[in-house]
């Protein structure tokens, strides 16, 4: 219900803002390589999962101004 909510804001927020220069996307990363989802499940193997830093590469992406992108849920794919 929550990540409906977050969907629906993020896309009015994005339809609010067609025709200036802000644009709004919400991004999922997955699951990614930190000590918190390490604790939240300990049995994982870490290798499969995505580094922080290749999510971070796609939020430098999503956050340039040559950024098209505007009103889409953005799912990050390792």
């Amino acid at each position: 219900m929550s990540q409906a909510a977050l969907e629906s804001l993020a896309l009015s927020y994005a339809a609010e803002c067609e025709g200036t220069k802000v644009k709004v996307n919400l991004l999922n990363p997955g699951p990614v390589r930190t000590a918190m989802r390490a604790k939240a499940m300990p049995g994982e193997d870490p290798s499969s999962l995505a580094r922080p830093e290749q999510v971070a590469s796609l939020i430098v992406e999503l956050l340039s101004r040559e950024n098209e992108k505007n009103g889409e849920l953005v799912n990050f794919q390792n």
